[in-house]
C-alpha cells in the first residue's frame, strides 16, 4: 500500500492537493479509511501553512497535526528527532504490565510511568524492544514464558510459578 500511495503523491503538496477519494482508496485496506485519507490530506496543508513544510519535533505541535495521538507523536519524535519518548502501544503497556513496571491499561498513565523510572536515552529503544518481544515470546493470547529472558524478574510469571 505505501508505495503504491507514495508513488501516486511524491510530495506535501501533492498529497495537500489531492482528492479524498483517491487517498481513500489508496488506504482503504488500513480501515477507517475516510478519516485517514482527511486526515493525510489536511494535515500535509498543515505541515506546508503552519510549519514551512517540516515535521515539527515537540509534542505540543505534533498533536496539534491531524490524525495524531501521543503513540504516533512519541514515534516521531524518538525515531526522527532521536528524543526521549515512550510509544505507549499495546506491546509496550501489556509488557511492562506483567513485568510490574506500571499498573495501568492507560497510554498516557504507562507513558508518564516509564518516563519516570526509564533512562531518557533509553527509553524510545525500550519502546522498541517491547514490539519485539510482544511479537515474537510474550504474546498476547499465548505467551512463551519458558522462553522468556526476562521471566525471573516477570510479576505475571513468578505470579503464575506460585500458583
Amino acid at each position: 500500500m505505501t508505495p503504491a500511495l507514495f508513488a501516486r503523491f511524491p510530495t506535501l503538496e501533492s498529497f495537500a492537493g489531492a482528492k479524498p477519494e483517491e487517498v481513500e482508496e489508496l488506504v482503504r485496506s488500513c480501515g477507517f479509511y475516510r478519516a485517514k485519507a482527511r486526515n493525510i490530506i489536511d494535515m500535509c496543508s498543515m505541515l506546508i501553512r503552519d510549519y514551512s513544510s517540516k515535521v515539527p519535533s515537540a509534542m505540543e505541535d505534533l498533536l496539534r497535526l491531524p490524525g495524531v495521538g501521543r503513540k504516533t507523536a512519541n514515534l516521531i519524535r524518538g525515531d526522527v528527532y532521536s528524543l526521549p519518548a515512550v510509544v505507549a502501544d499495546t506491546h509496550c503497556i501489556r509488557i511492562s504490565n506483567l513485568l510490574g513496571l506500571c499498573s495501568s491499561k492507560d497510554p498516557l498513565k504507562v507513558e508518564q510511568t516509564l518516563s519516570e523510572i526509564i533512562e531518557p536515552k533509553d527509553q524510545n529503544d525500550l519502546c522498541h524492544r517491547f514490539v519485539l518481544h510482544g511479537r515474537a515470546v510474550c504474546i498476547a493470547r499465548r505467551p512463551l514464558c519458558e522462553r522468556c529472558v526476562l521471566s525471573r524478574w516477570c510479576d505475571h510469571f513468578v505470579q503464575r510459578k506460585e500458583k
